[in-house]
């Protein structure tokens, strides 16, 4: 070329001669040369390598590939995990884009186009036949193509992995083709399942349901992040003597899916991090649950998944807010609390109070204690007498106590009688005190002396 610039230079052909009259600057590299010369850039056979054989690999190829798509997966709408297609030129594969590395897709690092040496994946095949790639870190290099480098084809579609023999791959050539064409079925979403595995689940739950005793714990796991000591339910019988359900059930779910998006698991992400953790080596947590509790745990793991609404009740808001805050899901626990708010009177105060009692919520159990207190007189005697004597104590010689004293002592019969041995002498004087009850109404004098003198026999 430098010795052709302003000079005419003539190219001999049998037939006649071409003259070329040159006076401008050295043309550049023709753009129809720019795919060939991208293609070097990525590793020859680079998706073939990344499939030759199954398991976790960190460093062994590290063949330089492109971005050609990248998606999010078909969880639900606020979820960001995302897959992406890889090409080498000439073959392409879906992957799964670990969920540590979802900020460089989010922050614009990883886009269509990019190249990309794989630094670390983990290949497998599901008994279903499916290949799932897995990168886990990559190098971004620099400059990005204007667009596909190549025409890749996709290497599953093209051909399939027929059987293994002594370490070995056989393929063939898929000759029927029209069977693997799409039938236009919308994917499904990513869900969690009870008992079986649902597809890609990576992680299993177990949740045992526990009986409200007072030397239980009202959460606990093998991290020791359970609760303080569980109280006796408010309506003097354990939770779990009430549920025919089995005491062990197991959930499977992914790990994407419950730490990552605006309804993630704080608890869970932190503890996928911690890789030196034991549940690591089962992919399993076990978790300790009041019944109450056990019950409300699928419609926690619905918010997690879906976007549909919580269906709250009073028997389950504050197991449902226990457990929000226990994983750390902000959204859901101010759901909870709302409805809480909403919902508290004096009908579902004793309700309130049995479950606060057993998930230690102090505020609650204060505000149930006063409502029942000022206004124990329009209380239900069947919702009094499932209540146990420590709860029926804080109420009594609550300094919100509004009740006339005559009804009281009727009150404190009525109680006494339906709990049997449960009130022992001690407590019938803490609630019959002159400060509380000055006068005593005439059908409840006797029967309550009659109570009296039997509790001072049973103390000797």
């Amino acid at each position: 070329f430098q010795d052709i610039r302003n000079h005419t230079t003539h190219y001999p052909c049998p037939q006649f001669r071409i003259s070329l009259s040159l006076s401008v600057p050295i043309p550049q590299l023709s753009t129809s040369h720019a795919p060939t010369m991208m293609n070097e850039k990525l590793t020859p056979n680079g998706i073939h390598k990344l499939i030759e054989r199954e398991g976790h690999f960190s460093g062994r190829h590290e063949p330089t590939l492109q971005i050609i798509n990248i998606r999010r997966v078909p969880a639900n709408a606020l979820t960001d995990v995302y897959w992406a297609v890889l090409s080498d030129g000439q073959n392409s594969i879906e992957v799964v884009i670990s969920t540590h590395l979802s900020h460089l897709v989010q922050s614009g690092q990883l886009v269509e186009h990019t190249l990309v040496a794989v630094e670390s994946y983990q290949y497998n095949i599901t008994d279903d036949n499916i290949h799932i790639v897995s990168v886990c870190a990559v190098d971004i290099l620099d400059g990005i193509p204007d667009g596909i480098i190549g025409e890749p084809v996709s290497v599953l579609d093209r051909i399939h992995k027929r059987d293994v023999k002594d370490g070995d791959h056989h393929f063939f050539d898929d000759e029927e083709e029209g069977q693997w064409d799409d039938d236009g079925a919308a994917e499904e979403p990513l869900t969690w399942s009870l008992d079986r595995p649902s597809d890609f689940c990576d992680w299993t739950i177990e949740v045992t349901r526990i009986s409200s005793s007072p030397a239980s714990s009202s959460l606990g796991n093998k991290h020791g992040r359970g609760g303080a000591p569980a109280a006796t339910s408010a309506y003097g019988m354990s939770s779990g003597a009430l549920s025919n359900k089995p005491p062990v059930q197991k959930y499977h779910v992914h790990k994407a899916i419950l730490s990552v998006g605006p309804r993630r698991s704080d608890y869970f992400a932190t503890l996928f991090k911690q890789s030196a953790l034991s549940e690591h080596s089962t992919n399993t947590s076990r978790i300790s649950l009041q019944d109450s509790a056990a019950d409300a745990f699928p419609s926690v793991l619905d918010y997690i998944y879906t976007d549909k609404p919580v269906k709250f009740t009073s028997k389950n808001a504050t197991a449902i807010r226990h457990l929000a805050h226990y994983f750390g899901i902000r959204s859901l626990w101010k759901l909870a609390s709302a409805y809480i708010k909403g919902d508290f009177s004096l009908e579902t105060s004793a309700v309130y109070l049995s479950e606060s009692l057993l998930y230690h919520d102090e505020k609650l159990e204060n505000a149930s204690i006063d409502i029942l207190a000022s206004r124990i007189e329009e209380i239900n005697r069947r919702t009094l007498a499932r209540l146990p004597p420590s709860s029926f104590e804080r109420i009594v010689t609550s300094p919100k106590l509004k009740c006339r004293s005559k009804k009281l002592s009727d009150i404190v019969l009525k109680y006494c009688q339906t709990q049997g041995d449960a009130v022992d002498m001690p407590l019938l004087m803490k609630w019959t005190r002159c400060e509380k009850m000055p006068s005593v109404s005439r059908k409840a004098a006797l029967p309550l002396l009659r109570i009296a003198a039997e509790g001072e026999e049973k103390a000797g």
